[in-house]
């Protein structure tokens, strides 16, 4: 193999693991290590495996000043910042271990924890640009290399360099924030520290917070996220020393913006070791214990101090060699602390995991045991979690190491903390109950089982010890089987009467907490066998004490205790049964021993005369009820009460005297032999629960007459009766009052007043309840004369209150109502009490009130209240209310039983009460409305219908008194109302057309004599009619009427009939005469005008009509005559309003002004006639001297002022003519000059007319130049603007040309818009270019932008400057040129300014890009390229370019391109900086000349130098051609000074950019001319910077050449194809075969040539066309707005081509990509590159994937694109068939679907869609087995199950291949294009040719004869061994076994096997044995 093939063959196979990016490693470090307090935890490890003692954390809020920096970039660093200090100094080990990621220098110490390379990257989670300063140094890490170069990670200054102390002293910004804090941390300046130390005792990090996000972290850090981080520390704080071995002192500040500094925190620790250990002997371990007192200061400067036990033991070497093993491999250190608080609530204390600093405190890293441990864990790499081994850490050496930890050491270190912690308690250092506390708790470790493991083995060691200390003495100890342990359930008070009798009885109990007892009973072997606490144990300790030694509270404690285990035959003589009288007694059966149980339903209150045989009441429920259990054995004399007990006790043991007295009985509750006062109570509970019935307790004194509380200690008590008179003075819902109580008493009745204790439910069947029906009752059990006697006895009040009581009754029997009408109850009209005797009743009480003066029957009867009214219904009395009353006595006036005064009184009374009465009685209502009771003074009676409301303003002042009622019924509000609703009028709308003709008369009349009462009438009259619609109701002769009357109230007018009216201010109009008041600016002086009438009276009346035209005309008469025009502004309102109502009718003033020629045109000065003005000047045009105009405010009333004759304006002719004027008269002059007011105006003039782009003609006059600074006017033909020296213009003039000088006060853009010429042009006679042709009749109108912004967007398309070769190539590809050269130019040409054609151009004259290409531009071409953004060659089908987009791309480099081709030369400047004074238009920035003019290198040679001998260009005037053959465009690259005033782009192009871009050409550019058709060739050249002017050849180099050449065409013989596309064009317009031969394919060589080496390429390609919905998406293209390329497809495949046979092979390393002819950044995923005239975005960086252009591309790969692929797979079968082509598979370039790019997968399935379906209807035999070819519906597929199979995998298709053509046809098809066809959806279709185990054995079973002999053994045991049904059953069918005693195979059921083995099958056909290994293992014969 040669050396490059070698260089090759490495190349490709090249393989192996890469690291990560930093910042990707660095996020992941992120990711794994959490935000939080851990990141101030890891810097305190370093800090202590560093060994410092001190750390202090500082947030700094300070902003400092970016003005003297290291960097520009580290400005936004300088703001707030974490800062980190220890006082150790960083060794150089250090050093390189921080800039180690992952990677710690401490990983083979065992003695340090920290990993620098991972934990210390955590702070990245704060910062982007972590800082250290420490010992000789100050570091910046900078992982984003941003700040100090494109690959530096950061910079670290020196202090012992001087330069270094020079930056570190001098840039006071940049290291100010270190300045400060160092001087805060130690006490010593930053400027000592650097210039005389050069050291730094100490380590000092700052973390600028990250403010913005980064590549590193989007995570954003502010003051609040610090103090989150401090917080989360602080919870820490604490237990953050315990296991430091250096650090003593953290600290945590805060520096807010002002420099104020707050310690937040201070935690310092201190230690005070014991030596004396000797109590425990371990040759194990080495062991420490000690006293650790941490202190803990807060920012409210309170400290609190906490004291820990610590206890720390190191594994010595050789005591367990696994430990020592991994110690050792791993660097870890076997020892383990443990601390517990001695000075807090064990409950508060929850056992935590510490390496060196607290774990996480998650529920992973809690133990459930009271103390802390600490240890050098194996933890996960974010230090988060300890590792152990699960599952997937089985052989995890850091979770086995854990595991040993927890086995061994962590158990001992624990119990030698309890047992140091028991030393100390001995010598009083520690209290025992700390001692307990330090003991695990099993409850809280059960579901943490290695904790609970550790617990249980650390109890188990403490079996041997004395570890419980005694009750008695805490400073004895005693070992478990010497204790008497008390029991858990055992109450404290019980416990402590055990501890006294106990101790006192001189037991060795021992007091321990409940968890420990749970761990004894847990853990201690044979606890039963230890001495508890039990009922037996203190029983048999009572039987031997004195029990009268024992308090009454240990009695009560032991007695419960000793019933607990129920064993109550041991209680036998125990006096320790209490009495309720203090007393004890023993447990017998003795009958003075009795004892009584009260319980919940009986109470011993019920029996007060047996309370001392009760037990008492403080005794414990517990105890109570194991007595109640006992009384039920009847073992001893125990009773527990029941209800027949009470009964019978209570009624034998009342008092005496109260069984022998009758009537009440006196209870006195002082007494003792009567029962206490809370007897009674009681007892009616018992009876309200216990009796359902109180007929056994009748005759018992138990009704109390009074309640128990207010009587005292004698209480009477009255009995229990069937028959009662006996009534609750109350019951729920109803009390009797005193007096109804008062006539129940009088009538011998006896009231009650219920006590609480009266609830029984059966109680008021012998007390009745407070009502009016048991009043009744009550009345009805007693004498009834005795009820009437004592009822008419009473008083008045008495019997209301009792009429009332009974009143509530809803029905009455028979003979309640016979007792009720016997009862004097009710009164009479006149007050006296009777029975009821009448059959009416006036309910006197209704409203309203009836008067006493009223008239009234005699016969009827008051009913004066509710009562009464209630009872007389009940009793079916008929009562009369008011309203009914009132209709009697109407009709008593209709009847005329009424006197005439007594008429009146009923009507008074009926009016005043009108709103009731008429309201409650519509009969009363409409009696009254008919009933004629108004006399009036002629005494006739009227209806109130007939009256108007007085109360009424406006009828006051319309009518007269007749209209309104008498006095007498009209004296208040009330009877007012009640005239309403009987028909009063009170609204206006009530007023007929009648009254209003009579008010007008009645107007008229008083017009003469009462003017004032006149015109209020006629006011009123005014207002009525606004508010009313009584026009309307006028007939038309009313209104006419109406119209003719003068009653309309006006103001006089100042004018009236053309003189001024000296009349009255107001007077009565005519409405014809009157107008409304908005006519007051038009006719105001002339007219009487009103604004009183509203719109519908004004309409009705005439007065909207418009005034007479004559009274306007007279109106402004009027006001010219008046008003001063000059300060009075009504009068220019009045003008407007004038004018608008004149403009408004027209026609109304068309005969008056034309017949009269009236100045009413007001000019600001004076009214001129209409011929005198016009409406408006020219814009910014004052021609003031020439005409007046219209002022600009009347300019609104235009219609009206042309209508009558005002111009409009002057016409520009007329405005021209002006200037014609004043050259007339300026050259009647001599001299012939002009003054200024002549050139001002001419001037003005010109600039009006440059604004409104009005046109000109040559003739024209300008201003321009004369002799001695004066000025004339002269024709713009012959003017031109001097751009050279005094020198050059007199030089000019020598020549004789006529022309002039334009003013110089004319302005520079006034005469670039009369395009008057520079003196230079007339020396370049350039072209200026424009972009777009002129359509004659329309004016281009729009939205625009500025040419530099659209080339702006388009390089932000054209993102990447290297698109400028591949623009370049393009075009000349499109111009059919053969060769595209490039040169880069490095010479700066440095020629005077005064020979460039500008100034400007010295800017562009340095280093620049040549492109040249061999074609000639055509005219199309030089109207094309000033088309920004356009696409010009769209439309061409045979071009692929869009020049307007692609050329743009020049912009990035340069600001003015140029452009020479044949005759002309194009220089494009779209920023106007360089070409300035030629460029007339920025729309059109550049201009366009013929450098091969002879006087151009007179005026510029310096312009032109620089193309001389640039790819054979000679501009000279030597050359005799006076053309250039080809196209050379120049590309100045971009300067600092043009970047600055560029609006393009800022980027500077120098030397090393310029390098760099030089670099995209020559390292890129391999596949360039790969798809192109015309360019067979270019190159790179390059011109340096010294080279002469022209250069030489031999300064001229050339760094790449790459060349193309067709080596080999040849015709495709996909015939089908050829045709369909032959056929589709045959008819078309489009030449196709200048765009591609479709029928040959061609292998194309690429050459590329560099400096030092060479390289050459072979590629097959063919291209073809769309002929389906691509082409006719192109056919469509002038119907749509997306306009596409004709469709075409191509594919190139890459060869390899050896150089002794020629023969090909593929190559098939390639990496596809796209084109469009030139190569797209785009990735296709295919092993070909495949081309095709997509549609791409304009930047040509991605295919369209969305609209129109999207479908395109889809159509564009399913036809073109596929087409092109399946020839071309095609030819390469040809190739392989023909031997062409070597080591060649079928599949070798098939797209496959898992790696090609999204938007090439319709291309795919379009593939194999056709490999299926076939193409063109023709089957495509594309699969091959090596030998022959076949199609879809011919091929065989084996299932991959049998390629994969380890057994017959490689045997399967030889074996097939060997059988014959019959099954050569199988084909191994790779997985992964078995999956494309999946994938494609054509998974039936593989299915259908697969190849299953069953067809498989059937064919080789078939076949079995044709296969070697091991093939057919190895086919067979597999098939045995796969345990297939089917294949079963075939095996079963053929003989395949081979046998000893038989040569031929056999049948599996004629056989025998010697050797049994274990095999499914067999088993089943009566053998058993395996096929493992083969046949020849056994000994198989034939049956």
């Amino acid at each position: 193999m040669s050396s490059a093939s070698r260089q090759k063959k490495k190349k490709k196979n090249k393989f192996g693991a890469t690291s990560p990016p930093f910042i990707d490693y660095l996020k992941e470090i992120l990711r794994r290590y959490p935000d939080g307090g851990q990141i101030l935890k890891e810097l305190i490890q370093n800090a202590d495996d560093a060994g410092a003692s001190r750390v202090v954390f500082i947030h700094d809020e300070r902003h400092y000043e970016t003005q003297s920096l290291w960097t520009e970039e580290l400005g936004k660093y300088q703001g707030p910042a974490l800062y980190a200090f220890n006082d150790a100094a960083f060794t150089e080990e250090d050093w390189e271990g921080i800039q180690r990621v992952g990677r710690s220098i401490k990983q083979d110490d065992p003695t340090k924890v920290g990993t620098f390379g991972i934990g210390f990257n955590s702070v990245y989670h704060i910062t982007d640009l972590p800082c250290v300063f420490s010992s000789e140094h100050l570091a910046i890490f900078d992982p984003q290399k941003k700040m100090f170069g494109d690959d530096e990670e950061g910079y670290r200054w020196s202090l012992d360099d001087e330069e270094d102390r020079e930056s570190l002293l001098n840039l006071r910004d940049q290291f100010q924030p270190f300045h400060n804090v160092v001087s805060q941390v130690i006490s010593c300046s930053w400027e000592k520290v650097i210039s005389e130390e050069q050291y730094f005792k100490g380590t000092l990090f700052r973390f600028p917070l990250r403010n913005e996000a980064s590549e590193i972290s989007d995570n954003l850090y502010d003051s609040t996220k610090v103090t989150q981080l401090f917080d989360s520390f602080i919870a820490d704080a604490d237990i953050s020393h315990l296991f430091l071995r250096n650090v003593s002192s953290i600290t945590l500040m805060h520096i807010d913006t002002n420099g104020f500094c707050n310690n937040r925190l201070n935690v310092s620790a201190s230690n005070q070791f014991y030596t004396d250990l000797s109590h425990v002997k371990q040759e194990s371990f080495d062991r420490k214990t000690c006293l650790k007192t941490v202190s803990h200061i807060s920012h409210q400067m309170e400290e609190t101090k906490s004291q820990w036990l610590v206890t720390t033991c190191l594994l010595k070497h050789r005591f367990k060699p696994e430990i020592d093993f991994l110690a050792s491999k791993l660097s870890f250190y076997p020892q383990v602390d443990a601390a517990f608080r001695i000075d807090e609530d064990r409950s508060l204390c929850n056992g935590r995991l510490s390496c060196f600093l607290p774990l996480p405190n998650n529920d992973s890293n809690k133990t459930g045991l009271p103390i802390h441990i600490n240890a050098c864990f194996g933890l996960t790499d974010n230090r988060r979690f300890i590792k152990w081994q699960e599952e997937d850490q089985k052989n995890d050496e850091s979770a086995k190491w854990n595991e040993l930890l927890i086995k061994y050491i962590i158990p001992h270190v624990y119990l030698m903390m309890i047992l140091d912690a028991i030393h100390l308690s001995r010598n009083s250092t520690l209290p025992a109950a700390t001692v307990y506390n330090i003991w695990p708790d099993l409850s809280k470790t059960v579901h943490k089982d290695r904790w609970h493991e550790v617990a249980t083995d650390t109890l188990k060691g403490l079996i041997e010890y004395e570890i419980f200390h005694l009750a008695k003495d805490e400073k004895i100890s005693v070992c478990p089987s010497d204790a008497v342990f008390p029991v858990n359930n055992i109450c404290s008070d019980t416990m402590s009467a055990i501890s006294r009798l106990l101790i006192a009885e001189g037991e060795n109990l021992v007091t321990v907490p409940e968890n420990i007892l749970n761990d004894v009973q847990e853990i201690f072997p044979e606890n039963d066998t230890l001495t508890w606490v039990t009922p037996s144990y203190v029983r048999d300790v009572l039987h031997r004490c004195e029990e009268e030694n024992l308090s009454k509270d240990d009695k009560y404690s032991l007695l419960e205790f000793a019933l607990s285990d129920e064993k109550y035959t041991e209680l036998q003589g125990l006096k320790l049964l209490p009495l309720s009288d203090g007393t004890f007694t023993s447990f017998s059966n003795e009958r003075q021993n009795t004892v009584l149980i009260d319980n919940e339903k009986f109470s011993r209150t019920l029996l007060p005369f047996c309370k001392e045989r009760f037990i008492p009441n403080d005794l414990s429920h517990v105890c109570t009820m194991q007595l109640r259990k006992l009384a039920t054995m009847s073992t001893y004399n125990i009773i527990e009460l029941d209800a027949n007990h009470v009964v019978a006790l209570t009624k034998k043991h009342l008092p005496m005297d109260w069984k022998v007295t009758q009537g009440y009985v006196t209870w006195k509750t002082a007494e003792d032999h009567h029962p206490p006062k809370s007897w009674l109570a009681e007892f009616w509970k018992f009876l309200s629960t216990e009796w359902n019935e109180l007929n056994h307790f009748i005759d018992m004194p138990l009704i109390p007459l009074e309640p128990l509380q207010s009587s005292g200690n004698s209480v009477l008590l009255a009995r229990l009766q069937s028959n009662t008179t006996l009534i609750f003075q109350s019951s729920t819902g109803s009390i009797l009052s005193d007096h109804v109580q008062k006539v129940l008493r009088m009538v011998g009745c006896t009231v009650i007043k219920r006590d609480e204790c009266l609830r029984h439910h059966d109680i008021e069947r012998y007390v009745l309840p407070a009502s009016p029906r048991s009043v009744l009752q009550v009345f009805v059990n007693s004498h009834r004369d005795k009820v009437i006697k004592g009822i008419a006895s009473a008083s008045s009040q008495e019997k209301e209150e009792l009429k009332v009581y009974l009143s509530s009754l809803d029905s009455l029997s028979n003979a309640e109502k016979n007792l009720l009408s016997m009862l004097p109850i009710f009164r009479m009209m006149s007050g006296k009490y009777v029975a009821v005797q009448s059959k009416q009743a006036v309910v006197s009480t209704t409203k309203p009130a009836i008067p006493n003066d009223l008239p009234m029957p005699e016969t009827i009867v008051q009913c004066a209240n509710e009562a009464d009214r209630r009872l007389l219904t009940l009793l079916n009395i008929e009562l009369l209310d008011a309203a009914k009353l009132a209709v009697c006595l109407v009709d008593c006036i209709e009847a005329a039983s009424l006197q005439k005064a007594e008429e009146q009184t009923v009507m008074i009374w009926i009016l005043n009460n009108g709103s009731l009465l008429l309201s409650q009685s519509e009969q009363l209502l409409t009696k009254t409305k008919n009933l004629k009771f108004i006399e009036t003074t002629h005494g006739e009676h009227k209806h109130a219908s007939d009256f108007f409301d007085p109360r009424n303003r406006t009828f006051q002042d319309l009518f007269e008194a007749e209209l309104f009622p008498p006095p007498s019924y009209a004296n208040n509000q009330e009877m007012l109302q009640s005239l309403k609703s009987l028909g009063l009028k009170t609204e206006q709308k009530e007023i007929s057309t009648e009254n209003i003709l009579q008010v007008i008369n009645h107007i008229e009349k008083l017009c003469v004599h009462s003017p004032d009462k006149a015109y209020k009438k006629a006011h009123t009259l005014v207002r009525v009619l606004n508010e009313n619609d009584f026009l309307s109701k006028f007939t038309k002769a009313q209104i006419e009427e109406l119209k003719q009357r003068q009653w309309v109230p006006c103001e006089n007018p100042k004018f009236l009939n053309g003189s001024i009216c000296r009349n009255l201010k107001r007077g009565l109009y005519k409405p014809t005469e009157v107008r409304d008041s908005k006519y007051s600016s038009i006719v105001g002086y002339v007219m009487p005008l009103t604004s009183e009438l509203t719109g519908h009276v004004c309409k009705n009346l005439g007065l909207y009509e418009p005034p007479p035209a004559e009274k306007v005309l007279e109106n402004l008469s009027a006001l010219r005559s008046m008003v001063n025009p000059n300060s009075d502004f009504p009068f220019k309102t009045e003008l407007h309003s004038i004018y608008k109502f004149m403009q408004d009718n027209m026609r109304n003033f068309t005969d008056l002004i034309d017949t009269k020629r009236i100045p009413w045109i007001w000019n600001k000065s004076e009214f001129v006639c209409p011929g005198d003005i016009v409406l408006a000047y020219p814009p910014e045009l004052d021609l003031s001297p020439y005409i007046k105009k219209v002022p600009e405010e009347f300019l609104q009333y235009e219609n009206l002022l042309t209508k009558f004759g005002v111009k409009k304006t002057l016409s520009d002719e007329e405005i021209e003519d002006i200037l014609h004027d004043i050259k007339q008269r300026i050259d009647c002059r001599y001299p012939p000059h002009g003054d200024l007011t002549e050139r001002k105006v001419s001037i003005a003039i010109l600039d009006w007319m440059r604004k409104n782009e009005k046109l000109l003609k040559d003739s024209t006059p300008v201003p321009v130049m004369a002799q001695n600074q004066n000025f004339t006017l002269q024709s713009l033909s012959k003017t031109v603007f001097c751009d050279i020296s005094a020198e050059g213009l007199d030089d000019l003039k020598q020549d004789n040309e006529e022309f002039y000088v334009i003013h110089e006060e004319v302005l520079p853009i006034t005469a670039k818009w009369l395009k008057v010429p520079f003196l230079s042009t007339r020396i370049l006679k350039p072209q200026f270019i424009q972009a777009e042709q002129e359509s004659f009749g329309i004016e281009q109108c729009g939205q625009s932008e500025p040419i530099t912004q659209r080339i702006k967007n388009i390089l932000k398309e054209y993102d990447e400057e290297s698109d400028i070769f591949k623009e370049m190539l393009q075009n000349a590809e499109d111009a059919g040129a053969t060769t595209c050269k490039f040169l880069l130019d490095f010479r700066k040409h440095k020629d005077p300014p005064e020979t460039l054609f500008d100034h400007g151009m010295a800017f562009c004259n340095g280093p620049c890009l040549w492109i040249f290409n061999n074609k000639l531009f055509s005219q199309e071409d030089w109207r094309n390229i000033v088309k920004v953004g356009s696409a010009s060659k769209e439309k061409k089908v045979e071009m692929v370019g869009k020049f307007g987009l692609g050329f743009n791309t020049v912009y990035h480099v340069s600001d003015i391109p140029s452009i020479l081709s044949g005759k002309t030369l194009l220089i494009l400047d779209p920023n106007v900086t360089h070409l300035e004074k030629y460029i007339l238009s920025k729309g059109n920035p550049g201009i366009k000349l013929d450098p091969f003019q002879e006087r151009l290198f007179k005026w510029f040679p310096g312009q032109l130098k620089s193309y001389e001998g640039i790819f054979d260009c000679d501009l000279s005037v030597q050359n005799s051609k006076k053309a250039y053959n080809g196209t050379l465009i120049k590309l100045p690259f971009r300067t600092q000074e043009e970047a600055n005033k560029s609006e393009i782009s800022s980027k500077v192009y120098d030397e090393e950019r310029i390098m760099s871009f030089k670099n995209h050409l020559t390292d890129n550019s391999q596949t360039h001319l790969l798809f192109l058709k015309s360019i067979a060739s270019m190159s790179l050249q390059i011109v340096p910077e010294n080279a002469s002017t022209p250069p030489w050849n031999d300064q001229i180099q050339t760094p790449l050449k790459i060349s193309r050449e067709v080596i080999n065409p040849f015709a495709v013989s996909n015939d089908t194809r050829l045709q369909e596309i032959a056929n589709t064009f045959r008819n078309s317009d489009i030449k196709c075969h200048n765009i591609t031969d479709v029928n040959k394919a061609h292998i194309v060589k690429i050459v590329q040539e560099n400096l030092d080496k060479s390289l050459t390429q072979y590629w097959l390609l063919y291209s073809c066309f769309g002929t389906h919905d691509s082409l006719q998406m192109f056919q469509r293209r002038n119907e749509q707005e997306h306009v596409f390329s004709f469709p075409i497809g191509g594919i190139a495949v890459p060869l390899y081509r050896e150089e002794k046979t020629n023969a090909w092979s593929p190559n098939e390393s390639l990496f596809g990509q796209a084109f469009c002819f030139l190569p797209l950044s785009i990735e296709t995923g295919l092993p070909v590159h495949v081309n095709g005239t997509f549609a791409v975005t304009s930047n040509r960086k991605s295919l369209w994937e969305k609209g129109v252009k999207s479908e395109w591309n889809k159509a564009l790969l399913k036809d073109a694109v596929t087409s092109a692929y399946i020839t071309t797979l095609l030819e390469l079968k040809k190739m392989a068939q023909n031997g062409h082509i070597q080591n060649y598979s079928f599949h070798t370039f098939w797209p496959n679907t898992e790696t090609v790019s999204k938007a090439f997968l319709p291309m795919v399935e379009s593939f194999y869609s056709a490999v299926v379906q076939n193409a063109n209807g023709k089957s495509l035999e594309f699969f091959s087995n090596g030998h022959n070819w076949y199609s879809m519906d011919k091929v065989r597929f084996l299932n991959p199950k049998i390629e994969e199979n380890q057994v017959i995998g490689d045997i399967a298709m030889k074996v097939f291949l060997s059988l014959g053509a019959s099954y050569s046809s199988v084909v191994s098809l790779p997985s992964w294009v078995r999956q494309s066809f999946i994938d494609c959806g054509f998974e039936p279709e593989i299915k259908q040719r697969t190849i299953n185990w069953p067809e498989f054995y059937n064919i080789v079973f078939e076949n079995l004869s044709s296969v070697d002999t091991h093939s057919r053994n190895t086919l067979v045991l597999n098939a045995i061994d796969l345990n297939d049904p089917a294949v079963d059953d075939l095996l079963k069918s053929y003989p395949c076994i081979p046998t000893q005693s038989c040569k031929k195979l056999q049948l599996i059921k004629r056989l025998v096997c010697m050797n049994l083995r274990k095999d499914t099958f067999l088993k089943e056909q009566k053998m058993t044995f395996s096929f493992q290994k083969g046949f020849n293992d056994f000994q198989i014969w034939e049956c």
